[in-house]
């Protein structure tokens, strides 16, 4: 019985803290940047969250400590960089001609970076960590609520965006732009 309030305490803590946080400005921002990609969004958001959560739940005594400043610096330079491109793409139509064949790949890539680097140290991996701590012997189930609460959001959040009308797309990206820029310097100055 214990291993199901641990994944619940587990989903239900990176659940309401991934709402609206800045991987999910990313995803969003990414996914209406690249409307037609949308899918390889939502997966590169999804395995770099997952990714992280799983070195939160299984690895974090391996990180030292002091490493911590310089990946969130990194993390903040990486969204702030991040922003300010999607702000300059904002509005800008997609290509109708085929884009070229590494392409999908460019963009998986990218963004998977953007997002690893940006969740790690994140408040949700606090939660996480947290939970991870006090049930030792559940690891395996912390991570399963956590990651399923991961993907859910960014489920969410992705589709969430296809539904922005057309005609406020170039404003929603940019508004997302904004907001990750400023999670970006704010990752820096803090």
């Amino acid at each position: 019985m214990d291993f199901i309030i641990v994944f619940f305490t587990a989903f239900w803590l990176v659940l309401v803290g991934e709402l609206g946080d800045k991987t999910q400005i990313a995803a969003g921002t990414g996914a209406l940047a690249n409307r037609k990609d949308t899918f390889i969004i939502f997966l590169s958001s999804a395995l770099a969250l997952l990714a992280v959560a799983a070195l939160t739940v299984f690895f974090a005594g391996l990180i030292p400590e002091s490493w911590l400043p310089k990946v969130e610096l990194f993390g903040g330079l990486a969204l702030f960089g991040y922003g300010i491109y999607l702000y300059r793409q904002a509005g800008i139509p997609e290509a109708e001609e085929a884009k070229d064949e590494g392409h999908g790949l460019v963009l998986f890539v990218s963004h998977f970076l953007v997002v690893f680097i940006a969740e790690m140290g994140d408040k949700t991996q606090f939660a996480t960590l947290g939970v991870s701590i006090e049930n030792p012997e559940h690891l395996a189930v912390v991570f399963a609520g956590s990651a399923t609460a991961l993907v859910t959001v960014t489920a969410a959040t992705v589709w969430g965006v296809t539904k922005v009308p057309t005609s406020w797309i170039k404003r929603v990206q940019q508004v997302g732009a904004v907001l990750m820029s400023i999670y970006g310097l704010y990752m820096i100055a803090f």
